[in-house]
């Protein structure tokens, strides 16, 4: 059993890491660009994912006192991740004991294999804004 699971419409994907799952959503060659190349390519992608919806985005570039819980975080890779789960871009699962966003929630009363990171998306991404 992969760590993570993707579901974008019809389609499944299925990985191992954040890492993998990064280069596929985001770009293949993310991890070897430049600071600003990353943030080039996260705000086009943000762009893509919000337009049509009208979703607003917040971008953060330092100190993070507070968050939209309507917005689209820019911040990183993981937020981006998951903002996308947030509005239901994608269906994020994860094997409950991977620990990739799992580990920013508690997981006492899961039973299945795999959690919905959609439903958490927020906490996460506050306590993981926490951290920084």
């Amino acid at each position: 059993m992969k760590n993570l699971i993707v579901i974008e419409g019809k389609e499944k994907y299925q990985y191992d890491d954040l890492q993998s799952l990064v280069k596929n959503f985001i770009s293949t060659d993310y991890y070897e660009m430049s600071k600003e190349e990353k943030e080039n390519e996260l705000e086009k992608k943000t762009i893509a994912n919000t337009m049509l919806e009208k979703i607003k985005t917040m971008k953060i570039e330092k100190e993070i006192k507070e968050i939209d819980e309507n917005a689209f975080i820019l911040y990183d890779e993981i937020t981006f991740i998951l903002s996308l789960a947030k509005f239901n871009k994608i269906v994020l699962l994860e094997r409950t004991d991977a620990n990739i966003f799992s580990q920013y929630i508690d997981k006492q009363s899961f039973e299945d294999n795999y959690i919905i990171i959609n439903k958490f998306a927020n906490e996460i991404m506050k306590k993981y804004l926490k951290d920084k």
